[in-house]
């Protein structure tokens, strides 16, 4: 199956109850546009019975064979779908039983087949059961299937019974039922412990939840949208469109490369069902264009990363050209040195002030260059160190001495705690004051080039005065964060077992920064509403080397 993504054409495919002719079906949808086509394996209304004789004994085959198509075209172009009148989770025990018979064999089937991905649908809250057999055929066999577990966005019975044909859709004002089909899903997904093959498709019906809950679905891991023909509004032209409501999902659906499922009958006779797959490529087509952060995060927005270590480890120069591609920060440094030096530097002083500024972990230059271009910008004089302690930059910094700076600059090949500075700086930049995580060290950096400094000392951005304003600084608070600036990312600090929270409720964690003198790590722990155990001790699982 085709994955969406920016530039490509989206991913659809085509739903369909009933399939009497397998391989006539698929290449019908196929000509339409469709991508794959969802379908069930066994006939919907075939209740197998698994229990009571003669019917278990019945002999023949249970559904159809697997040579009505190609391997290749059940690998990437099916996707099964579990049969409507399975209910593991029965009261009844003769039901459950059965049905749990019937939800192994489609499972088994499924991955005789090799299909790419299996739906089954949450209809309610109960559901320990179908978790229980899901995971356990996860954790038996070589299979490598997906599971796509189908969740309305609201319960059925929390929709409007009265839609008006056309009517433009409002989202739910009372948002009290908002969450009741995401419980579903979160007790489901906690029962499987949050396996990664166990993911989500969403249907979007014709009421929406809150837009808080919609940020809160599409955090979740969405491989799929289903979208029922039904929620189509009709245009002048006779053509299906969405309302403004649905059309922002789809968007933020976009940016997930989620695919697409169109589900019910063609409610545009005048129309063949190309209409909807034309008007979600047009939708796709004309979509607000990625930002710098979104250009610079593509491919990396669901994966961990492990931080770099400046210190301990020499950068390569790959990776200092993605900083530096950052369209916020050095220009931020640039106007911040420019202020520095109109406020230290009087007009009448201009010409025979030269202010000492030491850039202290100078990578290949561009915080040397945003204050030179500071230093012009204020009509300032400046004498310039750049320090930096990777032998492989310092080439590229003396290369930009040679070629532009001249003796305005002066390169030092050194780490910063142990070079001996020839003069003391009126000003320090430094841009080890990272984020929260602080894979840069920057408190054991630059506390140890306090000495550069004269008495009437200023640093930009500020020497750590205390570790409680770094932590401020840090943009942990949303209204401090700097828009577009990308090179910063956030820092995870996960806990070992997922706590519930209330709209509401105080949390309270309680962090500690050790130092052993060779590496530096921290620990955390949750000490409120419950508390939780101590993560990381001693380092067990993190540190950053001095």
């Amino acid at each position: 199956m085709a994955s969406g993504g920016a530039g490509s054409r989206v991913s659809c495919g085509r739903d369909l109850s009933c399939v009497p002719e397998v391989a006539d079906t698929l290449a019908a949808v196929a000509k339409l546009g469709f991508d794959f086509l969802c379908m069930p394996l066994f006939h919907p209304r075939f209740r197998r019975e698994n229990e009571l004789d003669p019917s278990k004994s019945r002999p023949g085959a249970q559904t159809r064979s697997d040579l009505l198509l190609c391997g290749r075209d059940w690998n990437t172009l099916i996707v099964g779908k579990l049969s409507p009148w399975i209910e593991t989770d029965s009261e009844l025990t003769t039901e459950r039983r059965n049905s749990e018979a019937a939800l192994v064999q489609e499972l088994n089937f499924c991955a005789y087949l090799g299909l790419p991905a299996f739906m089954i649908p949450l209809r309610g809250p109960h559901c320990a059961n179908l978790a229980r057999i899901l995971l356990n055929h996860i954790h038996t066999g070589h299979h490598s299937c997906m599971f796509w577990i189908s969740v309305p966005l609201l319960a059925p019975e929390d929709t409007r019974e009265d839609l008006i044909e056309n009517e433009s859709f409002k989202q739910m004002e009372d948002g009290s039922n908002d969450e009741k089909t995401w419980a579903w899903w979160h007790s489901f997904r906690t029962l499987c412990d949050y396996n990664k093959r166990i993911c989500l498709a969403i249907e979007i019906g014709a009421d929406l939840p809150s837009d808080t809950l919609i940020d809160k679905w599409l955090g979740e891991p969405i491989k799929a949208a289903i979208l029922p023909t039904s929620i189509f509004l009709t245009n002048k032209k006779g053509f299906p469109v969405l309302s403004k409501a649905h059309q922002r999902i789809i968007f933020r659906l976009f940016k997930l490369e989620a695919q697409f499922i169109f589900t019910g009958e063609n409610r545009h006779n005048e129309k063949d069902l190309r209409s909807y797959l034309q008007y979600l490529e047009y939708l796709n087509q004309n979509r607000p264009a990625p930002n710098a952060y979104e250009h610079f995060a593509k491919g990396y927005e669901d994966y961990l990363q492990s931080p770099l270590q400046p210190l301990m480890d020499n950068l390569e120069s790959q990776t200092y050209e993605v900083f530096e591609k950052d369209p916020i920060k050095y220009s931020q440094y640039q106007q911040a040195v420019y202020r520095c030096l109109l406020d230290r530097v009087p007009e009448e002083q201009m010409e025979t002030n030269v202010q000492v500024l030491m850039v202290l972990g100078a990578g290949r230059g561009p915080l040397v260059n945003a204050s030179l271009r500071a230093a012009k910008q204020a009509k300032r004089k400046l004498r310039v160190y750049a320090v930096e302690k990777n032998p492989n930059a310092v080439v590229t910094l003396e290369n930009w001495k040679f070629e532009e700076w001249g003796d305005q600059v002066t390169v030092v090949s050194c780490d910063m705690r142990e070079w001996t500075a020839p003069e003391k700086a009126d000003i320090i930049v430094s841009e080890l004051l990272g984020s929260f995580g602080d894979n840069e060290l920057s408190p054991e950096c630059l506390d140890g080039a306090q000495h550069f400094l004269k008495v009437l000392k200023l640093s930009v951005l500020s020497i750590v005065s205390c570790f409680v304003w770094h932590f401020h600084l840090a943009g942990i608070k949303p209204e401090t964060h700097s828009p577009g600036m990308f090179s910063w990312f956030p820092i995870l600090f996960p806990l070992k077992q997922p706590i519930s929270l209330s709209c509401g409720d105080n949390v309270s964690v309680r962090f500690w920064r050790c130092n052993n003198g060779k590496k530096v790590w921290y620990e955390w722990a949750v000490t409120e509403p419950v508390c939780s155990a101590i993560h990381n001790p001693a380092g067990r699982s993190y540190t950053i080397g001095l």
